[in-house]
């Protein structure tokens, strides 16, 4: 499976709020050169965050921008990507990671302000939409008997080289002892979001992904999201840090994403909120 694979580039504006997804390079604003009224807009500090906070961030930079009056870009797509950007030298000021290893080379690589913090821990989902075959249930009991009688034709999942929830995937179908044999049937995700997206399409009888996406597939195509127990995988630490040279407006969004109203947010999405 290539690590090469790519997210097509999208631009959401919704109130103050610009996020682009995007796996690979600084992604444009537009491909034109923007009126002027948009300039100040594409020059707003931009903050990297792994694709697992899509259906959330717009609700929490919403959040912030209205108790702050100041805006922010957010920028999203995998951690191994923008691990790879910000050693190249892209303008993030902050750094929201699915995958917590990738902060602490960051450090040693002296690109960070201090080791940051686990800010949530990310969880693995069982999606099956409403018109498939498989049940879904905590400890995949279905998919081996699927892939035995015919039932499980496709299988989505994010790519295990780049996305952290592709590696949680892996684990888990390893420890069911399905890895090797859904190997043909696997529809690969350049990210989790793909993965997901890929599930909405209907290509697919089930996917594995993150668990705060299960609304929005839910709401998308039906069906049913269980998590995945923790026997087959375990959970993602999930930790941001502030990159050199940070903003006023980031350092100030970094401390609401500490704050309890965050915490809240983060919960209802299914994230796990770490001890203190």
């Amino acid at each position: 499976m290539s690590g090469k694979r790519r997210t097509v580039l999208k631009m959401l504006a919704a109130g103050g709020v610009w996020m682009t997804a995007a796996s690979s390079g600084i992604a444009r604003a537009q491909s034109r050169r923007a009126p002027a009224s948009e300039e100040k807009k594409i020059e707003l500090p931009t903050i990297a965050a792994s694709s697992d906070l899509q259906p959330l961030l717009t609700e929490i930079v919403g959040g912030f921008e209205a108790e702050t009056q100041m805006k922010l870009r957010i920028a999203l797509g995998t951690a191994r990507s923008f691990y790879s950007q910000i050693l190249e030298g892209a303008p993030f000021e902050m750094f929201l990671s699915s995958d917590e290893t990738l902060v602490t080379q960051l450090l040693d690589a002296e690109r960070t302000e201090g080791r940051g913090d686990v800010y949530a821990i990310g969880r693995l989902a069982f999606y099956v939409p409403s018109e498939s075959p498989l049940k879904a249930d905590n400890f995949l009991g279905d998919i081996r008997s699927a892939l035995r009688d015919g039932r499980l034709q496709r299988f989505a999942i994010a790519d295990p080289e780049v996305d952290p929830y592709g590696r949680l995937a892996e684990e888990a179908l390893r420890r069911k002892l399905v890895w090797e044999e859904i190997q043909p049937l696997l529809a690969i995700g350049s990210d989790v979001t793909h993965a997901a997206q890929i599930a909405i399409s209907g290509a697919v009888q089930g996917a594995l992904v993150a668990y705060s996406q299960a609304g929005q597939l839910m709401v998308a195509r039906g069906g049913k999201c269980s998590l995945v127990s923790d026997t087959l995988c375990a959970h993602l630490r999930e930790r941001m840090v502030l990159l050199k040279n940070a903003s006023d407006i980031t350092r100030r969004f970094y401390r609401y994403m500490l704050s309890d109203r965050v915490k809240t947010t983060l919960k209802r999405y299914g994230f796990l909120i770490p001890a203190a």
